[in-house]
């Protein structure tokens, strides 16, 4: 044997505690029957299967003092018996934590996190009639920890035995690597995360996958945001919102069109307007063009929360990186699904790439293709993924094979840095003042070639085509320097069937409109936040943004500001010239009101609800 009996016994200690641990996925599973009965069995079982990878994760990540432990070649009684007690500890915690989850699932609709204790923060006073209640739960975590002491006495004991430094060290350097892969998930490109546990697209389904551990341990490191006050209640924060915003569409759609969501990389708004994007500029005259629209967010990693759930980017990380991530979010790719459409969402890079795989398949897209599935290899930029003029084409041959009515994403990736431009391709296209500059042209053409083939295809009468960016980039002009023109992207809605013959509005729109924008034109009911609101309603619009600590609410006539002190300012925007001057306007509350709605609808996981 190449490990020496202090890693044997690791090994075999973690090889047993797979066992309580699929018990315990076993018991969330009764215990939540109500909830897993509609499920088919396949799911089910596809469930536990992956759940084995969170367990692995979750006994490494615990047993980490253990393992340092384990390092320290020593027989001694004393030091074995202070490693023993330990390690029952640790893990007597763990199995109490999922134990007590069983409840709390009931109550939060995630596993346990420490938002937890920001909703609870009268926990202590309800101690004594919690514990009156589910005694029970401390009762089977204390019987594990008694058995599961004799049993660790019974079977794994260290028997006295010397060995060669070298069998010391490399079984030392051996365990450490397994459980390094076992914390990652695997050896795939990209680390598991608890949006990993969620790819089958049913949020019940991922909880089934994760266990309590995992989830908390992985949250940890998430800033815990406090409830907000600004309004005496919740519901009065929400009401000031559907007093002031209009819900319902003025445009009549196409029924169960199948829709094409076409996300740029890196793509501002200045771009387009230095001439930089000629067919963009085409594309424009025949479509519905938004000259005052905003990305959510100044990273590709928050594009997909607001532009498939309606989530702007109000936190200081994304959503989909926070302790929030397992929450309960009805995003329009479900809908859809849930309405018969088939859907894809493609992606250039290696699978893994920004979380978008997990993030896309979590939350209602059926497949996912990426560099990996791609055929031909010599189509590689070299950094990240493949180039945009091949990709675009092989993604409108697979969108051309689905099922109508469907929805295809489509996240192109050459504008990304370093701005990679196929030889073949290099010094056709304008090099400009910015490094950027040429890419864009690039991937604009790209753009021009994926509607030349789509549009020979017999699915395109019948779809509408919605493009925009997912953030800006480097920017030249004092236009789009500033603080509003950061977030400022183009976006067309384009339908083939339309007439819609130079028509650009001054409405102010942002990313998680396009939720319900969608839902609107295609005629599909269904529950979205109220920070999602369709382009097409009769009213000025606005964008919510976090500014590095600073938020604002941006409308066609106003600017509000809120800053870390709660200070707020009225300011006017200068569309044209991107000055912002300070005015003494009308104070609204609706900022307050979106960001009391967001962050406790967040806390609370009732958000989309």
């Amino acid at each position: 044997m190449i490990f020496t009996n202090q890693y044997r016994r690791f090994i075999k200690r973690f090889l047993f505690l797979l066992a309580p641990y699929s018990l315990l996925r076993i018991g969330f599973y009764f215990y939540h029957l109500d909830v897993y009965k509609r499920f088919q069995p396949n799911a089910i079982f596809e469930s536990f299967f992956l759940g084995v990878r969170f367990d692995i994760a979750a006994i490494c990540l615990l047993n980490i003092p253990i393992l340092l432990l384990s390092l320290v070649p020593s027989n001694n009684s004393k030091f074995l018996t202070f490693e023993r007690f330990l390690f029952i500890l640790i893990n007597t915690v763990g199995i109490t934590v999922s134990l007590n989850d069983y409840e709390l699932f009931m109550f939060m609709g995630k596993r346990l996190s420490m938002d937890f204790f920001v909703i609870a923060d009268d926990i202590l006073a309800q101690l004594p009639q919690i514990t009156l209640n589910y005694w029970y739960f401390p009762l089977i975590a204390l019987v594990f920890a008694i058995g599961f002491y004799f049993f660790d006495r019974s079977y794994f004991q260290i028997k006295n035995s010397k060995a060669p430094v070298w069998r010391y060290l490399l079984s030392g350097v051996l365990t450490l690597g397994m459980a390094f892969v076992g914390i990652r998930g695997g050896i795939q490109n990209k680390s598991i995360n608890v949006q990993s546990a969620f790819i089958q697209g049913q949020n019940e389904l991922g909880h089934l996958v994760l266990n309590s551990p995992y989830h908390f341990m992985r949250t940890l490191k998430n800033k815990t945001l406090s409830k907000l006050t600004y309004f005496r209640t919740d519901d009065t924060a929400k009401e000031v919102i559907l007093n002031q915003r209009y819900f319902r569409d003025g445009i009549q759609g196409i029924k169960n069109a199948n829709v094409v969501l076409i996300i740029l990389e890196s793509f501002s708004l200045e771009y387009m307007e230095k001439g930089y994007t000629p067919f963009l500029s085409e594309l424009k005259q025949k479509s519905l063009f938004f000259e005052k629209h905003f990305a959510n967010g100044r990273r590709s990693i928050e594009a997909l929360p607001s532009l498939l759930c309606g989530l702007p980017s109000l936190l200081d990380e994304p959503v989909s990186k926070s302790s929030f991530q397992g929450n309960k979010f009805n995003c329009f790719p479900s809908i859809l699904k849930d309405a018969g459409y088939s859907s894809a969402f493609f992606h250039g890079g290696s699978r893994g790439t920004m979380g978008f795989e997990s993030y896309t398949l979590a939350n209602g897209f059926q497949k996912y293709y990426s560099r990996e599935d791609y055929p031909d290899k010599k189509d590689f930029d070299g950094t990240w993924g493949i180039f945009d003029g091949p990709y675009l084409k092989y993604s409108a041959q697979k969108i051309d094979e689905m099922k109508q009515p469907f929805l295809a994403g489509i996240f192109t990736l050459s504008s990304h840095q370093p701005y990679a431009v196929p030889k073949e391709q290099q010094g056709k296209f304008p090099k400009g003042k910015l490094e950027i500059h040429e890419s864009i042209g690039y991937t604009d053409h790209a753009l021009r070639e994926f509607f030349e083939e789509i549009k020979t295809k017999a699915c395109f009468k019948n779809t509408i085509f919605i493009i925009t960016s997912d953030h800006s980039q480097k920017l030249e002009t004092a236009k789009f320097q500033n603080m509003i023109g950061q977030y400022r992207v183009p976006l067309l809605i384009y339908v083939p069937e339309f007439n819609w013959e130079n028509q650009a509005t001054s409405k102010v729109t942002q990313h998680s409109d396009i939720p319900r924008t969608i839902l609107d034109f295609v005629e599909i009911k269904g529950e979205l936040p109220l920070t999602s609101v369709s382009v097409f309603t009769l009213e000025d619009g606005l964008a919510l943004n976090n500014a590095s600590g600073t938020f604002f609410a941006a409308s066609e006539k106003q600017v509000l500001t809120l800053d870390k002190f709660n200070q707020q300012k009225e300011m006017i925007y200068e569309w044209e010239t991107g000055e912002l001057k300070d005015a003494h306007l009308t104070e609204l509350p609706l900022l307050k009101a979106y960001l009391q709605y967001y962050i406790n609808g967040l806390i609370n996981n009732n958000l989309s609800l």
